[in-house]
């Protein structure tokens, strides 16, 4: 079986390869793929094989980061990403962690709900006075990135340029340079101390002043650690949503009869927002090294050496789901790994995105008449580029007309 280069987002260019990871789940679902800053690394495909590695943070570590080396980032071991939360490993990733939870409390996300729904009921009123629209960045972006926004205490005047700059750092889309990624993420830093200083002396109750107020055993977050954060929630706590927003729309309108059944029966729509993780998984893959040698799935593994797990293969495993490559909103999907496989990196802000999915598909399926895709091919609909996370840079809509906001 010819190899691919599953370290470059050209090999994702058309979506993920689900036939080539169900070939390797059955003959070798622990293989080796060459490399060429690495040499190599190792690719879990199995659910239970990437649980396991997810869950034992005692071997598997996120340092010095999770992220793939691909073509747009060949140096990323180079420790500009070693302070985000996600790259840490106990004992400092339990200490951080449970600094930040304090801002994504159920309370906190409780009282997010009215603003997200206000959200939701802005956007798509905004385009019920039109046929179509381009759901990717007239809908599906705004909503998560305005809910942070809310969370975070980013204020109304400057939100656009917050956007813009979140955009840009990450660098799915091809336009931005090198460069512009990093002085987009300069500026981001820049602008987080600019909400530390005002916060000194003027309360806000929102994360950032949480954060700067947060102590453990007499500890709390210096100014850097507050900057990284910061700039990791607004990528962060927008991917997964938006994606699973677009995407998960696009695999409702090419199944219909999924579709009406939500329609028939709205209360299923959290039932359905955990298949549609499940089967679009937005988040493809992460990496851990293993501090010592080990075996996975029958293959000896060094220390050190480089291991992704693939969440999209595991959520297509055969072995964990029957039928995995068909779409059932009445499924139990709860077995699914697109938040993490659990472990002490499961997604900090899971909960959130659970809810922001649940009110915007509410609104997609219950207040669009005639809702169809605006391509007579989806396979023309252009992807992001990259190796982690899987999307589109558009995605086209029309309708017939749009019901008023409940």
């Amino acid at each position: 079986m010819e190899a691919l280069e599953l370290w470059n987002p050209e090999t994702f260019k058309a979506g993920f390869p689900y036939d080539y990871f169900r070939r390797m789940r059955d003959a070798e679902p622990v293989f080796w793929c060459e490399h060429p800053v690495w040499g190599g690394f190792w690719n879990v495909t199995r659910h239970d094989d990437v649980q396991r590695v997810s869950r034992d943070s005692d071997c598997f570590k996120n340092q010095p980061n999770p992220f793939l080396s691909g073509d747009r980032a060949p140096s990323v071991d180079d420790g500009s990403n070693s302070q985000f939360l996600i790259s840490l490993d106990p004992p400092d990733h339990t200490k951080m962690r449970k600094l930040v939870n304090r801002g994504f409390t159920p309370r906190r996300v409780r009282d997010l709900e009215a603003k997200i729904q206000a959200q939701v009921d802005r956007l798509v009123d905004q385009v019920s006075d039109k046929t179509s629209c381009e759901m990717v960045n007239e809908i599906a972006v705004e909503l998560p990135l305005q809910v942070i926004a809310d969370l975070v205490g980013v204020p109304e005047e400057d939100r656009r340029q917050v956007f813009h700059w979140t955009e840009t750092t990450f660098g799915f889309d091809e336009k931005y340079t090198i460069e512009e990624m990093a002085a987009a993420g300069a500026a981001m830093f820049a602008y987080a101390d600019q909400m530390c200083e005002i916060r000194k002396t003027e309360p806000h109750d929102d994360l950032i002043s949480v954060l700067m107020e947060a102590e453990i055993n007499g500890e709390s977050l210096n100014q850097m650690q507050i900057d990284v954060f910061f700039m990791l929630l607004q990528n962060a706590g927008s991917e997964t949503t938006r994606n699973l927003i677009t995407t998960g729309t696009l695999e409702l309108i090419r199944n219909p009869d999924q579709m009406q059944l939500l329609r028939d029966d709205m209360s299923l729509i959290p039932n359905a927002v955990e298949e549609l993780l499940r089967y679009t998984t937005p988040v493809m893959q992460f990496v851990r090294r293993p501090s010592s040698d080990t075996v996975v799935g029958g293959k000896e593994i060094k220390a050190g050496q480089p291991v992704v797990i693939w969440y999209s293969s595991a959520n297509r495993d055969e072995r964990a789901f029957d039928d995995p490559d068909v779409l059932d909103v009445t499924r139990d999907a709860s077995g699914h790994v697109a938040f993490g496989a659990g472990g002490p990196h499961f997604c900090l802000g899971a909960s959130l995105a659970r809810l922001e999915a649940k009110m915007m598909f509410e609104a997609v399926i219950g207040r669009f008449e005639g809702l169809e895709l605006g391509v007579d091919d989806p396979r023309s609909l252009p992807r992001l580029h990259s190796s982690l996370i899987d999307g589109y840079v558009e995605l086209p809509l029309r309708w017939k007309a749009v019901k008023p906001a409940a």
